[in-house]
């Protein structure tokens, strides 16, 4: 577990490293994005994913940005799972589940604060790839969690402002140690 002091000191160095980072405060984060055309989506998420990787070296966690936690007003957002970069250019979900559950959310524009989150258990988003391919993917588990946490960047959406009541502190834990919980009603 890691001290308040010692998650500002990171947050220090984030904010040396990763300038182009904006936070909670910033307009951009609770402004709905434009659709892009495929060549600007590309420079955007290869952009998206240098920032990332950037976060990552000094935080060694970071699945996921967004181009308005860059300040773009530009519908773009990228994954990083499981040592693999992802762009996904004008994304859209069109399906969610109606089971939900709840997880706790950190999210690099509100660090170091993280907040529980009850979101569908799966969904179905159609997006270009950075191939500029037309996909339509189903995911779930965690996947879906990140897709739909990335895409209400795009709607202007921080995971702050719906989270559980109550349920915002400071991250202190590891973030990924966390689990994906059942909701019971």
């Amino acid at each position: 577990m890691k001290s308040i002091t010692e998650k500002l000191k990171e947050l220090q160095l984030v904010s040396e490293t990763c300038p182009e980072i904006v936070f909670a405060h910033d307009p951009a984060l609770r402004t709905k994005t434009r659709e892009v055309d495929y060549m600007r989506g590309l420079v955007i998420g290869n952009h998206l994913i240098e920032v990332l990787k950037k976060y990552r070296d000094v935080t060694g966690v970071g699945r996921g940005l967004a181009a308005p936690q860059v300040g773009e007003n530009a519908s773009v957002f990228v994954t990083y799972v499981q040592d693999t970069p992802k762009i996904y250019i004008n994304p859209r979900i069109i399906k969610k589940s109606k089971e939900q559950n709840l997880f706790r959310e950190g999210c690099l524009s509100c660090a170091p604060l993280w907040a529980d989150v009850k979101r569908p258990v799966s969904i179905t988003i159609e997006y270009t790839d950075e191939y500029g391919n037309f996909n339509i993917q189903v995911a779930d588990g965690f996947l879906a969690r990140l897709l739909q946490h990335e895409y209400d960047h795009l709607e202007g959406i921080v995971n702050i402002d719906i989270a559980e009541y109550g349920s915002i502190e400071y991250m202190l834990n590891d973030p990924t140690k966390e689990q994906l919980r059942t909701v019971t009603e």
